[in-house]
């Protein structure tokens, strides 16, 4: 479905529905309403494009039916409380609009909240807990506290391939942020390696090396593939049952598949706010919620070597940056022939710390501002610290 035919047939809903007054933004993708609630296109379009004629238009038809409904969020702590629940996504989202309350749970994913309407899932907003008079501590212990009640729970015994779909109120992948759900898997001959490729589907199988090729290669195409991708990573447990990224749990035959998957997330999730970034300072020449003068969002390169993926990112000699979180940095200059040379390969934290680097505020994921070349008794540190030298 083209993008044009997909618009009218979203408009053609939504005045079905009885809003005669809304308006299409092509800038935003997206449709207002009068009353002043936004219908974002861009996840719904992904997902239309790989339905069929009739399944697109009953997706559509309920899209809009949950977007226009009157179902709205209670204005009181008491009546939203049993309302909320916590859900994983992407750190970027939100990061071209009002962002959502959240907080960090994996790299490159986080933990935010939303309300559970009869139609349609809301996103609490950063300044929700103020209006109820509440926490925000108060709005997360509520939100995981209604999420722990959903979580099935599972054991050793149960450890096979093991696949929940969310049928639109359980929330299942989500469950990893229920403490002990995912340990519960645990003690067996294998460790479980849970995987949410998109936000609405939950894979859980025992780390067995010669599973997990094939489980890792299916998810990073589920991930490429998903209208509202989350992450292609395979999170474990570790010694003491909390959950944490494959890669960070230590040796095992699969690190270079969890090393590939953990490079992709962070290109990925970089790409999206680079673009973001770069659109900004091309609208107003700064980070308007920075005051932020304008600087090229380096973007994120993904590598590989015989050790596993990494990423690594260009600093170039007279470019003022605003530098992603990567592995390595790969320091470039023009030689006397004005050919481009590299000078030297560092670790991201060792550039860090000989330059006295410090992360931008408020800007997830994490980037760094960095204006000037290094002097000459900086980079003599760096060449110092090269690893490829």
């Amino acid at each position: 479905m083209e993008r044009e035919q997909f618009v009218q047939t979203v408009m053609t809903s939504v005045r079905a529905h009885g809003v005669d007054d809304a308006e299409y933004s092509a800038d935003e993708f997206s449709v207002h309403h009068s009353d002043g609630r936004v219908m974002y296109l861009d996840n719904i379009f992904r997902e239309c494009q790989q339905l069929d004629a009739e399944a697109r238009a009953e997706r559509i038809s309920d899209f809009v039916l949950a977007m226009t409904s009157s179902d709205e969020v209670p204005a009181d702590w008491d009546s939203v409380r049993p309302l909320l629940r916590s859900v994983l996504r992407p750190v970027t989202l939100g990061q071209d609009g009002p962002r959502p309350l959240r907080r960090a749970a994996f790299p490159f994913v986080d933990e935010v909240v939303v309300v559970d309407l009869p139609r349609t899932r809301t996103f609490v907003s950063a300044t929700a807990a103020a209006d109820w008079g509440v926490s925000t501590e108060q709005v997360f212990a509520a939100a995981r506290a209604n999420l722990t009640a959903l979580a099935r729970p599972g054991s050793p015994d149960d450890l096979q391939i093991v696949r929940f779909v969310d049928s639109g109120d359980s929330y299942c992948a989500s469950w990893l942020l229920v403490p002990g759900w995912l340990a519960g898997y645990a003690g067996g001959a294998f460790r479980p390696v849970a995987f949410i490729a998109e936000n609405d589907s939950l894979l859980v199988v025992p780390d067995d090396p010669e599973l997990l090729v094939g489980v890792f290669e299916m998810v990073e195409q589920q991930y490429r593939d998903a209208a509202r991708p989350v992450s292609p990573q395979g999170y474990t447990v570790d010694e003491n049952g909390s959950v944490v990224p494959f890669d960070e749990a230590g040796a095992h035959p699969s690190l270079p598949l969890a090393l590939r998957a953990r490079a992709g997330l962070a290109a990925t999730e970089y790409s999206l706010q680079t673009d973001y970034l770069n659109t900004t300072f091309e609208d107003f020449l700064e980070l308007p919620e920075l005051d932020i003068e304008p600087a090229y969002a380096a973007t994120v390169n993904y590598e590989e070597s015989t050790d596993g993926a990494f990423t690594s990112v260009v600093w170039g000699e007279g470019v003022e940056y605003l530098l992603p979180e990567t592995d390595v940095v790969r320091f470039l200059r023009r030689d006397a022939n004005d050919e481009v040379e590299l000078v030297c390969t560092v670790p991201f934290p060792t550039v860090v710390e000989i330059l006295g680097l410090t992360p931008l505020p408020t800007i997830e994921p994490t980037r760094f501002e960095a204006r000037r070349w290094p002097d000459d008794a900086a980079m003599a540190r760096l060449r110092a610290a090269d690893i490829e030298g």
